[in-house]
């Protein structure tokens, strides 16, 4: 039977953390992928080795499955779960005895229905003190109570098991490193009733779990929330950790091995201390104390935009364990105890906002979870690094493949966790809605998230209901083309510009070519650079092919769209189309382009008069006048040094040729390089 002890004095409060996991991980059902960081050039290497494993993790699919029909379980909320485990890595069997209370949800309850896998033997199941009757098939533990329960009224259920838990998939290791016993849970999606008896769905979170895990002497177990006490027996350490934060079951862990453990600090701006506690192997120590040497960074960058940490009151930390990536248990993410890149803890730790205090209500919307924390490594590196930076990882996360977000069958674990979907794509999603919003309705939306859904499960619907709030705008396109449609769009556009005194006409025609998916419905920025400065417009664009027509103040020279990239899209053309007066002789051309010390610009002039040659830089400033004399037909070449009207030297970037005189008026693109 496990050990179980009683109220024991606080030892070492905030202790041994946590443990497991696979970044998003595949409630993992596959062998530890033995990992080699550079075997793949991907900049993110742990998205590969998860989908790996993913893959591996099919065959479980039709075993663990969402729900499973078990409408009973509809029946019933749970408050509270006391797992009292006694770990055995010697003869691999874990014995436990897990205590369930519960409130009825219902006019009467007569059968209580857990989830608890067939590889467990179950020795005795109670109903408070009372032996109650019971049967234990597949997936399904169903218990008949003594009577019928009542609305409002609360049942205590105790179910005494042992098994091998491994057995029943890749939920639970039993495995080793540096010749020491190193166990391990990963239990998402389906994974927690391959190892405890639970009610094993996101939409119903316990108010508060306590843990009594008995190893071993000489080995460290750790779990989610506060380490409240320690005992001891003649050969085994029980270690007594407790959550007082609303938790999913498959955020549930624990993490066993003889740990070094260390603590760092971050303190809020009200001057609050939380501990982020390090469970690490000890041949890692110095790797894992640089890697994980960022997060208190991480944590007050993501308490900016996302608000407080959500479990102050507890921990945050990092439990290492044999999987490829990180999984992000609550309080006590996993992780791979050889690899530490930024990312990976970034990931990670985005994940105790999105995933654990607002978790997913059922695994076709894991993109809420898995996009958001993508996300966040991009928005960890504006924070750190600036906003080109924050660029350079969308980039890497542009996916411009088929399939929806939206899992469509979440008993495929491949479609759960597949990388360029509920990870890429999905953070792409959160950038568009970013790039709509603009960042105060943006920031303004998460935290409305947050407020009404903290500590609870959401949907597609509820995100889309609260960005509609915040925005005053119909999100029901947005969110049917990008979460449950394909593919992209292919912008194919073109442009008339009509200088005038003081200002030019943009005539801007906007095709959609793609042909696996229907019209996008968007918004799209345009910047348009003209003498007088750079100017931003922003178009709604909803057709096929669609025609607008604005006016800017200055003689605009260029219009390009979406150069922001706040769209996942091809774009094409964007080429000017000359101006209405302009014959189809006129042409202005520079070779070499791009060049470096200069460039020979050709303009063929088709009608004698006044004709001006001017540069620009890609803010719309004027950097020189190479021509302003009247002219003869024929072809006038002039050459640029790459030096401005003083005689300094040009900086390296984009500038514009612009040619304009009686016929009309052309522009050409400039590349200079140093």
């Amino acid at each position: 039977m496990p050990w179980k002890a009683a109220t024991l004095e606080l030892f070492n409060m905030r202790s041994v953390l946590l443990f497991l996991g696979i970044l998003l991980t595949v409630s993992a059902f596959a062998q530890p992928l033995p990992v080699d960081p550079e075997a793949t050039d991907s900049p993110h290497p742990w998205r590969l080795w998860e989908g790996q494993s993913k893959a591996a993790a099919a065959e479980r699919a039709a075993k663990a499955s969402p729900r499973d029909g078990m409408s009973a379980q509809d029946h019933y909320d749970v408050h509270f779960y006391d797992l009292d485990l006694d770990v055995d890595p010697s003869a691999e069997i874990l014995t436990g005895s897990v205590t369930v209370k519960a409130l009825v949800t219902n006019d009467d309850l007569r059968q209580f229905v857990l989830d608890l896998d067939s590889v467990h033997t179950v020795s005795a199941v109670r109903e408070g003190d009372a032996a109650v009757e019971w049967s234990h098939a597949g997936d399904h533990l169903v218990v008949t109570l003594s009577r019928d329960y009542l609305l409002g009224e609360e049942v205590v259920v105790t179910v005494d098991y042992s098994g091998d838990p491994s057995s029943a998939g890749n939920a639970f290791g039993w495995d080793s490193t540096g010749g020491e016993p190193m166990i391990w849970t990963l239990s998402e999606p389906y994974g927690a009733r391959t190892w405890w008896p639970c009610k094993d769905l996101n939409d119903d979170k316990a108010d508060s779990v306590d843990l009594h895990i008995a190893v071993p002497q000489g080995m460290t177990a750790a779990s989610n929330g506060l380490l409240v006490g320690e005992d001891a027996t003649f050969d085994r350490h029980i270690f007594h950790w407790e959550s007082r934060y609303p938790i999913a079951t498959y955020l549930v862990s624990l993490a066993v091995h003889p740990y070094v453990t260390y603590t760092d600090w971050y303190v809020s701006s009200e001057g609050d201390s939380l501990p982020i506690e390090n469970y690490v192997v000890p041949a890692y120590e110095q790797e894992a104390r640089q890697g994980y040497a960022v997060t208190a960074d991480m944590i007050e960058a993501f308490t900016e935009g996302y608000g407080e940490y959500p479990f102050m009151d507890e921990k945050y930390g990092h439990a290492h364990f044999p999987w490829g990536g990180g999984m992000e248990h609550q309080t006590c993410s996993s992780m791979l105890y050889y690899y530490y890149h930024p990312g990976l803890v970034a990931h990670e730790l985005a994940h105790q906002w999105w995933g654990d205090m607002v978790t997913c209500a059922t695994f076709h919307h894991i993109w809420l979870n898995e996009g958001f924390a993508t996300w966040s490594e991009a928005y960890w590196r504006e924070q750190s690094s600036g906003m080109a930076a924050y660029r350079d990882e969308m980039d890497d996360a542009e996916y411009l493949g088929p399939g929806t977000i939206f899992v469509e069958d979440p008993s495929d674990f491949g479609s759960i966790f597949d990388g360029n979907l509920s990870y890429n794509k999905a953070s792409w999603v959160v950038h568009m809605i970013r790039g709509v919003l603009g960042d105060e309705d943006f920031f303004a939306a998460l935290a409305l998230y947050r407020e009404r859904f903290a500590y609870s499960s959401a949907t597609t619907e509820d995100l889309q209901a609260v960005v509609e709030e915040i925005s005053g705008r119909d999100f029901e396109a947005f969110f049917q083309q990008w979460i449950y449609g394909e593919y992209y769009p292919r912008y194919l556009y073109n442009y008339l510009i009509t200088p005038g005194d003081e200002e030019s006409l943009i005539q801007l025609r906007i095709e959609q070519l793609q042909d696996e998916a229907g019209v996008f419905v968007m918004p799209i920025k345009l910047r348009i650079t003209s003498t007088t400065g750079t100017h931003w417009h922003t178009v709604e664009n909803d057709r096929r092919i669609q025609n607008y027509s604005f006016t800017v103040s200055g003689i605009a020279v260029l219009v390009e769209l979406d150069p922001q990239k706040w769209i996942l899209r091809q774009a094409l053309g964007g080429s000017a189309t000359g101006t209405p007066e302009a014959p189809a002789d006129l042409a202005l051309k520079a070779y070499p382009n791009p060049f470096n010390p200069k460039t020979t610009l050709q303009l063929t002039i088709p009608e004698a008069g006044r004709w001006r040659l001017d540069l620009y830089d890609a803010a719309g400033r004027r950097v020189r006048t190479l021509l302003d004399e009247s002219l003869s037909v024929g072809i006038r070449e002039v050459s640029w040094d790459g030096r401005d009207s003083t005689g300094r030297g040009a900086a390296a970037g984009v500038y514009f040729a612009v040619a304009q005189g009686s016929a009309g008026r052309q522009t050409t693109r400039l590349v200079l390089v140093r």
